[in-house]
């Protein structure tokens, strides 16, 4: 580490507190959901005994008004000790039952927006480290990071989205080349190989008769040991032309279902050239990165992005 620029290692220094925020961040949060994971034990433990309470009809209050406020009056039941005692009723006090419930609910609410938490898709010192220790005993040349062009009028973040997002055409371009099929020639080739294979292996042997011995027919081994004639070896021995002709033949049916077809040459020269536009891509988003925490802003490298790049790095 202490070989590398100052540059790098100040940049490498601030992806080491920002991971340890993340870090800190993360464990605020596995804290707090376990605290609230204790709440809704205890309030959905509320919630039952009161449920078990309503269930029994035990979950009552007591009420002195009528629902116009007006008093349900006074019994006389006790009048013959001088007192008269206010008439009370009691009634199903659901009230409780919804708010043990909306705590309940509220509690959920809470972890539900705590465990959904956005997590934040950057480049960590972590994997610096790891892709630096890949170039062990590799000499790096710091290089001059380039210029960016910024449209008029055209905010640095929204730069850096929209070099981004060329940064991950040109990516997406080369996984769709790396997988590109083959042309319909390269694959005709490919089933000649195969046919002439199968048929050499078909060949009857023909030399030990000679000796007063039979054909030797083309076998193959089955199950534990056994050997059994090769009837499709025999069969591409005796047609071999005529298989290649049919086989070619479901090729061009096929081809139709591969327009974008690449040779070999095609796809390795092709896949050249994207390495080539995106190692300038990559080095022109990390630069956009750069320039908008230079301005106070807050950005960060993609995780998947060339760490030379971000490092603004070359190898000799």
């Amino acid at each position: 580490m202490r070989s590398l620029p100052l540059s790098v290692r100040k940049i490498i220094a601030r992806l080491e507190i920002e991971d340890q925020k993340i870090i800190d961040a993360a464990s605020r949060r596995a804290a707090d959901l376990q605290a609230l994971a204790a709440e809704e034990f205890e309030a959905l433990q509320e919630l039952r005994r009161l449920a078990a309470a309503d269930g029994r009809g035990k979950l009552l209050r007591e009420e002195r008004k009528d629902e116009d406020g007006k008093a349900f009056g006074w019994s006389d039941d006790n009048l013959a000790d001088g007192v008269a005692e206010q008439i009370v009723k009691k009634v199903r006090d659901d009230a409780r039952l919804d708010a043990a419930s909306d705590t309940v609910a509220a509690i959920r609410q809470k972890k539900a927006m705590l465990g959904a938490a956005p997590q934040v898709a950057r480049m960590t010192a972590t994997r610096v480290k790891l892709e630096l220790e890949k170039y062990s005993g590799t000499k790096f040349v710091e290089v001059e990071r380039p210029r960016l062009a910024i449209g008029k009028n055209e905010r640095l973040t929204d730069a850096l989205s929209r070099l981004r997002e060329t940064s991950l055409e040109l990516i997406a371009e080369r996984r769709t080349v790396q997988k590109a099929a083959r042309t319909k020639s390269e694959a005709k080739a490919a089933a000649d190989r195969e046919i002439d294979k199968l048929a050499d292996a078909g060949i009857p042997k023909t030399l030990a008769m000679f000796h007063g011995a039979g054909i030797l027919w083309p076998r193959r081994t089955v199950g534990e040991g056994r050997h059994i004639l090769d009837g499709l070896a025999l069969v591409a021995f005796l047609l071999r032309d005529q298989l290649k002709a049919e086989i070619s033949k479901l090729i061009d049916i096929n081809a139709n279902a591969f327009p974008d077809a690449m040779s070999r040459e095609e796809q390795v020269e092709r896949l050249a050239e994207l390495d080539s536009e995106i190692d300038v891509a990559e080095r022109l988003e990390a630069a956009a990165v750069e320039a908008v925490i230079a301005e106070g802003g807050v950005a960060h490298h993609r995780p998947d992005c060339s760490v030379l790049a971000v490092l603004s790095l070359r190898s000799e």
